[in-house]
């Protein structure tokens, strides 16, 4: 409403940006979005893990996570700083 476009055209702008950061990730660049956040991938190890209903300890395979850190200037905003 703000830049009095049709609401389908940014729907297709969020949609092809939720992509790109995604094939960015899938490459493992990290991307950076000024003044609003940082997103790239972590490799995870292997880990021991105790099932806290059963007490069973089972062995947790790697993995790759996402990383997200929101930049200092959104972080005071919601603030109020």
């Amino acid at each position: 409403e703000k830049m009095n476009l049709p609401k389908t055209s940014c729907e297709t702008f969020i949609d092809t940006l939720i992509d790109e950061i995604k094939d960015c990730l899938l490459r493992g660049e990290k991307l950076t979005i000024k003044g609003f956040a940082t997103f790239e991938t972590k490799e995870r190890d292997e880990r021991q893990g105790r099932n806290p209903k059963t007490g069973k300890v089972d062995t947790y395979p790697a993995f790759k996570s996402v990383k997200c850190r929101i930049s200092k200037n959104l972080k005071d905003a919601v603030n109020g700083k």
